[in-house]
């Protein structure tokens, strides 16, 4: 036995012979695995705060870069939401554009066609005129034709007649038709 445990069993001033077995049961593990048992609670205790403050280390390092993450994602999210609304605004931007575009080809269209209206609508009244004109020449030039030819005809029809004719139309325009001369007989 060594003089530790010795000097500890008469401090608690018990003797062998007053002692119960349990009791000296706990006086021989005392003596047997005391020290190292209070060693081991001494390195248990030591490891359990150790633990403990590398836990709360851990927690404090997985709390700052939680925050860290947060705030990464949270900046990512601002800028895909700017960037998201710039977009946006910029296909708004080029929608308006091709509308106006769009407005503005429908309304030169419309100008255009306006015009050819307007171009088709003068041709066929200048086609009208011209055929009207063309229409009044060829009635004035049959009747000019038709005086001539009647005029022509009465000459003849005097002269086959014996009839010398001094006029070469009639006298109040009216145009007569044709007279067809009556065949001679001859008597035996």
């Amino acid at each position: 036995m060594s003089a530790g445990a010795r000097a500890e069993l008469d401090s608690r001033g018990t003797s062998h012979a007053a002692t119960s077995p349990a009791n000296s049961l706990d006086q021989v593990r005392e003596i047997l695995f005391g020290a190292f048992v209070r060693d081991f609670e001494r390195k248990l205790a030591r490891i359990e705060g150790l633990v403990a403050a590398q836990g709360e280390e851990l927690r404090a390092d997985t709390k700052r870069m939680v925050g860290v993450l947060e705030a990464h994602v949270k900046r990512e999210t601002d800028a895909h939401s700017t960037q998201q609304q710039a977009d946006r605004a910029a296909q708004m931007t080029a929608l308006n554009n091709v509308a106006r575009e769009a407005r503005d080809a429908i309304a030169e269209l419309d100008q255009r066609i306006k015009k050819l209206e307007d171009g088709l609508i003068r041709a066929q009244r200048d086609f009208r005129q011209q055929i009207l004109d063309e229409a009044k020449g060829f009635v004035e030039q049959t009747h000019s034709l038709r005086e001539e030819l009647m005029g022509t005809l009465q000459r003849e029809l005097a002269l086959f007649s014996g009839e010398a004719s001094e006029s070469v139309g009639p006298p109040s325009g009216v145009v007569e038709a044709p007279r067809t001369p009556e065949p001679r007989i001859e008597k035996p």
